[in-house]
């Protein structure tokens, strides 16, 4: 750059997406302070655990000299054979590391521990909690971000990185607060539990049993734990604890389903269990930001979970931004890469945003005829084929040299 000092972005957000944007700006030479309103216990939580595959743990490859990933390797599970399972446990998807030619497709692991990974490759100091964003102004030459506590930072680029409900997005659409997302139609349950005892099928690191109207997922995280999930279609808003709890509730959802379910359930008592509406919302395009400012992750392109990909993605655009940032000449141009890189994303988030409902179809048809067709047809589809459907997500070669879309 013509001015000898750095560019300094502000993210608001210390989620994964966030966090890990912070480590690419400074491996990319930028300075960085994120901001984030929960204290520091409430950020470094999480419900669940989370798949980290290997398009983004490309991404943490060559971030901190591979020490990210180093730590996700000695800390969670490896992502082996796995795949789609009906709800008495016969097989109707299975693939494995080599339809990408690889050992394993990444990592998972619990969320907590992720984000604490993600924040230990920080310096003391960039992250800065129970700061919550109110407003930012953007000068055009410099940019002034405004928090509740009277802090005021001042910095070349804002990123919003503050979820799905995000106050940054409000203020670039004018609005008093976020809009509302969509509703999926479906409610899930997360936790994590010792897998000692269950008894899992030793072929396979993860599954996803699918049932009519429902699902119930699990993966290995690490250390002999293990994560799990269910979804479940119904009204929003429901009470668990009205019912008797969310163990009791699953139970009684999840009483047809074969084992490792039942003894998974047995697993989860006295653990804690998450239970969420799921909504996603449209992608926004090719254009996220305005001027100085620009949205990442599920800010611009909240997703579902349903092929794991919600974080991953997220990763990607924290490292694509970084990138496009530190090959800037002159700080005019700030606004103009800003776009260039949205719309360099836009394409990509589609997909996975279309992927993701697609598949969260399939697992969630309600009717009984539906369910055997669905079935039937994964039965009789060739493993190759089936992989088709997926092996594009792990195309993605990040670099800090090569140009990606």
């Amino acid at each position: 750059m013509s001015n000898t000092t750095p560019l300094k972005v502000i993210i608001i957000g210390g989620g994964i997406g966030g966090l890990s944007l912070a480590r690419a700006c400074l491996d990319a030479g930028l300075a960085v302070e994120l901001y984030e309103k929960r204290p520091l216990k409430a950020m470094l939580s999480g419900a669940g655990g989370i798949f980290i595959q290997r398009n983004a743990m490309r991404v943490y490859d060559l971030l901190w000299d591979g020490r990210i990933r180093d730590r996700l390797y000695e800390t969670g599970g490896k992502i082996l054979s796995g795949g789609f399972i009906n709800s008495q446990g016969s097989p109707l998807y299975i693939n494995s590391p080599s339809f990408v030619g690889a050992e394993d497709l990444g990592v998972c692991i619990l969320r907590p521990e992720l984000q604490q990974i993600l924040l230990e490759a920080l310096p003391e100091g960039t992250v800065r909690p129970e700061h919550a964003f109110t407003q930012f102004d953007d000068e055009g030459d410099r940019l002034r971000v405004m928090f509740n506590n009277g802090h005021v930072a001042e910095g070349d680029i804002l990123v919003g990185a503050d979820g799905l409900y995000s106050t940054v997005r409000a203020q670039l659409g004018d609005l008093d607060r976020p809009e509302d997302p969509e509703y999926s139609g479906m409610c899930c349950w997360r936790g994590f539990f010792n897998g000692d005892g269950v008894p899992f099928d030793s072929r396979y690191s993860w599954a996803e049993m699918w049932g009519q109207g429902d699902r119930f997922g699990y993966f290995d995280v690490g250390g002999g734990r293990y994560s799990f999930y269910a979804f479940y279609n119904m009204h929003p808003g429901g009470n668990d604890d009205a019912l008797g709890g969310s163990l009791v509730v699953l139970k009684s959802l999840f009483a047809d389903y074969a084992e490792p379910v039942p003894s998974i359930l047995k697993a989860l008592e006295n653990q804690r269990i998450y239970r969420d509406d799921i909504s996603d919302r449209l992608p926004l395009g090719d254009r996220w930001g305005n001027g100085h400012v620009t949205l990442l992750g599920d800010v611009a392109h909240p997703v579902l979970p349903n092929i794991g990909q919600g974080g991953c993605i997220a990763i990607e655009d924290g490292f694509e931004l970084a990138k496009q940032l530190s090959k800037i000449g002159e700080r005019e141009r700030l606004p103009a890469t800003l776009r260039q890189f949205e719309a360099s994303r836009s394409e990509r988030v589609a997909k996975v945003f279309k992927s993701s409902r697609q598949v969260g179809q399939l697992g969630q048809v309600s009717s009984k005829a539906g369910c055997l067709a669905r079935n039937w047809m994964y039965k009789l589809m060739p493993t190759w084929l089936a992989d088709r459907q997926f092996q594009w997500l792990f195309d993605y070669q990040p670099s800090w040299e090569a140009s990606q879309v």
